[in-house]
């Protein structure tokens, strides 16, 4: 035991301590000891034998304390942030309620100040969200569509938000296309995650979403008299069209990648 006590000091001597140090020597000694227990039920009694062993299983101990420091000081930004979420959210919740308030007697249009509440109310969700969807992207592919519904309800948010405050503020006709141009927004967000995650299969949501898109849009135009209704239908035409092109496009890379493959293959037997 002393031997390997002496090879973990020697083996980490320079490394100034920060409390972290002595952590991981605690770590390192108690695998140690565990591991000993096991060498020894297997049958191996020289205790100069087992130390050797265990300090050549155990080789670079430098490269293990700096991963064990970036994970430590990972946990500590995460114990902080967690700290600063639970703190800092009722703070925020009752400094927006003094604004809300403060200018709601100041200029006195009640019937317009909530939305500084609702908008600030959504601004936190839209933080809160933004963490919780960065820290489902990096755990496993099981946890990426509850990431996926996060990324949605906050498009839809941010658009409900411009539609009360265009409604409440300026009542402008057509009001209505805000909600179908957050629709839109929702399926261009998602198709965007879709890709930068590299979902499995995330072709079929682009076939899904490009015609269903070019509705929506032809929807709006007609609705606001941008198109006529006809042959303001052929947007909708169009969308089928990109999608056969999308399908044309994959099977073209597709067949280049196996025919490269097979030329690999038969080069790799020559």
């Amino acid at each position: 035991m002393e031997k390997i006590i002496d090879y973990i000091e020697d083996s980490l001597a320079g490394i100034p301590d920060d409390g972290t140090l002595y952590r991981y020597k605690r770590k390192i000694l108690n695998e140690m000891d565990e591991r000993a227990d096991e060498i020894t039920h297997a049958g191996l009694k020289d205790e100069q034998v087992l130390a050797d062993l265990l300090c050549d299983e155990y080789g670079d101990l430098k490269a293990g304390f700096r991963k064990f420091a970036e994970e430590e000081r990972l946990k500590k930004r995460a114990r902080s942030r967690r700290k600063a979420i639970l703190i800092g959210t009722p703070l925020y919740v009752l400094l927006l309620t003094a604004i809300y308030l403060g200018v709601s007697f100041l200029i006195g249009h009640w019937a317009q100040t909530w939305l500084i509440m609702v908008g600030g109310i959504f601004l936190l969700i839209l933080f809160l969200s933004g963490i919780g969807v960065k820290k489902l992207c990096g755990m496993r592919r099981l946890f990426h569509p509850i990431a996926r519904i996060l990324v949605a309800i906050d498009v839809m948010l941010v658009a409900v938000f411009v539609f009360l405050f265009c409604l409440m503020l300026f009542d402008p006709p057509h009001i209505w296309v805000v909600i179908i141009a957050g629709v839109i927004a929702l399926l261009i967000a998602d198709a965007i995650f879709a890709a930068v995650t590299h979902q499995k299969l995330a072709i079929i949501n682009y076939l899904l979403y490009v015609p269903a898109g070019a509705a929506l849009l032809y929807v709006i135009l007609g609705g606001v008299h941008a198109v006529p209704w006809s042959p303001g239908w052929m947007i909708v035409l169009l969308g089928v069209l990109a999608d056969i092109l999308i399908v044309v496009g994959v099977m073209i890379n597709n067949s280049r990648y196996i025919y490269k493959q097979e030329v690999e293959d038969v080069w790799n037997e020559g």
